[in-house]
Formats: C-alpha cells, sequence, structure tokens
C-alpha cells in the first residue's frame, strides 16, 4: 500500500524508488501483486506514457489511503488531547494578509494556554489552500471570498468592509468614507489574476464603469498595502484585523459608502467528512472567538 501510494504521489516507479530507496523492480512487483489481489488494475498502462496515471480502482484506493491517514493523525492527536494537550501538531492555512498583525497576535495568545502545540502554516491565496484541504494537506484553512466546492464545508463565516488604504497625507485620508468613483483619479495597487479578489474588483469597476489607474499589480497584498502606506498609491483592502491599538498615525482605511463595493467574506472551512483532532478543533474555536471580539469591538 506504501508502494502503491508513493508512486501515485510520485508520478513514476522510478520516483517512487529513489523515494524510498527500493529497486524499481520490487515496488513494480509489489504493485502487480495488490492489483492481482484487488481484481483491478490501479495505473494505466500503454506504451509511450510518462506519467503515472490512476484508474477508477487507483483513485479509489487513494481516497480509502488518505482517510486512513487521516484518522491515523486524529487518533494520535486525539491521545495528546488525552494528556491535556500537552503535545499536538496543527496544519493549517492563512491568506497573506493575516500574518502581519492577526495571526501572530492569536497564536501568542493560544501559546500561552497550550505551550508545547506545534504549527505548519501554509500562506497563500484562497483558491491554493482549498485545493490543499480537498487534499488533506491542512487540517483547516482561513479564506477569503471562497468559490462553492463539494467537497469543502464552511464552519464559520463573517463579513469583513472593504476599504480604501491610503497615506495620511493622500487626498482621500480626510473623507469619512468614499464611492469608487472617488478612486479613479489616483494611481491603484491592485491584485494580480491569481489572486481570487480580482475577479471581483474587476466586477466593480466594470458596473462603475471606471478604468482605474493601475500603478502596480501583484499576487503579494502585504506589497499592495505597503505601497499605500509609503503613498506610491491607495489599495483596496479589507479592513484592518488585529488586536492591537495602533494609532496608524501614517495611514487611514477609509470605508467605503458605495453600493457596488461588496463585504470581504471570510470563512473558516474544512474538507467536508475530515474528523479534525481535538487540538485542531480547539485552534478553530479559539480563531472563532478571537474574530468575534474583533468584529464586536469595531
Amino acid at each position: 500500500m506504501r508502494y502503491f501510494s508513493v508512486s501515485a504521489q510520485c508520478g513514476s516507479f522510478r520516483a517512487a524508488s529513489e523515494q524510498l530507496h527500493v529497486a524499481t523492480s520490487a515496488i513494480s512487483r509489489q504493485i502487480k501483486l495488490l492489483e492481482d489481489e484487488l481484481g483491478e488494475p490501479l495505473f494505466e498502462r500503454s506504451a509511450g506514457r510518462k506519467q503515472l496515471r490512476l484508474t477508477a480502482a487507483g483513485e479509489l484506493l487513494m481516497n480509502y489511503i488518505r482517510n486512513d491517514e487521516s484518522e491515523m493523525r486524529r487518533m494520535r492527536s486525539d491521545i495528546d488531547a488525552l494528556k491535556g494537550m500537552r503535545r499536538g501538531k496543527i496544519n493549517f492555512g492563512v491568506p497573506e494578509s493575516f500574518v502581519r498583525d492577526f495571526l501572530p497576535e492569536t497564536l501568542a495568545a493560544f501559546q500561552q494556554q497550550y505551550p508545547n502545540i506545534t504549527y505548519n502554516i501554509q500562506v497563500s491565496g484562497t483558491p491554493k489552500l482549498l485545493e490543499m484541504l480537498a487534499r488533506d494537506e491542512l487540517d483547516f484553512a482561513l479564506s477569503f471570498n471562497p468559490q462553492p466546492i463539494s467537497d469543502i464545508k464552511h464552519i464559520y463565516e463573517m463579513l469583513l468592509p472593504t476599504c480604501v488604504l491610503a497615506h495620511v497625507t493622500h487626498p482621500l485620508a480626510s473623507k469619512k468614507s468614499v464611492r469608487l468613483s472617488d478612486c479613479a483619479e489616483y494611481d491603484i495597487a491592485l491584485p494580480d489574476s491569481s489572486v481570487s479578489a480580482k475577479v471581483v474588483y474587476d466586477q466593480m469597476f466594470s458596473d462603475s464603469r471606471i478604468e482605474p489607474r493601475t500603478n502596480l499589480t501583484s499576487n503579494s497584498y502585504e506589497l499592495l498595502r505597503s505601497m499605500a502606506i509609503q503613498g506610491l498609491s491607495i489599495a483596496i483592502v479589507n479592513s484592518h484585523i488585529s488586536h492591537s491599538s495602533s494609532s496608524k498615525t501614517q495611514y487611514r482605511y477609509i470605508p467605503f459608502d458605495d453600493p457596488r463595493v461588496k463585504p470581504q467574506r471570510l470563512t473558516c472551512c474544512i474538507r467536508r467528512g475530515r474528523n479534525l483532532s481535538v487540538t485542531a478543533l480547539t485552534l478553530i474555536e479559539f480563531f472563532k472567538k478571537s474574530l468575534f471580539q474583533l468584529e464586536n469591538n469595531k
């Protein structure tokens, strides 16, 4: 089963051989025995094919292995939980906009209660995080404006106001609120096509019949924010996500008062049917409580 799993992940028996330090012939022989036992081929075999491709039976077996590995990880984490959560590892993903303030602040508070928990944190855009969730590479993920996916379940949701971020000296910084048309005459930093929010922003500008003066595009929200904070442009972002009471003397978040500008939908999501460990569930509840406090303190 392990030879099969690694071969499927690597895409070839030769690559699996190098990873497992086992002869290619031994891997091929064991998989043939597995296919004979199941009575179905697990890989498509045709002349000239370089990349291994799973058959329908192979896909079913791979899903079984993923679920079995997931259950084993959960069992180990639950045993750790019985010891008072003295140990445990949580794999989760977040968008880049959480990295600067919210995530370090929240994990610092969580770590005070559970000091020996370790984390594997993936920082990426929502589409990539949802792909990783579906492959069981993450326990859960925070996402912005996710597209509906049958395998993904959203267990928490909140709406964050969409704002303009501008340097304190920018003409828009003195306004209590803005419309999208107010942004038309200024340089603006926008996400590129790899970021899911680009579709939302493009639709907003199209509905308003506005051609934005884009002076920078990037897949990094932190770069877009930094450009605006330095006064090189303005940026359209969600409201600040932080427990800190920074005065933000050098920049301003100006809310939109425009029906064409929708709030950002923030969700916490898991793979449907996934049984999470006690440690992961505890961290999710901690995140939810922290986000709820932020929402009610605004």
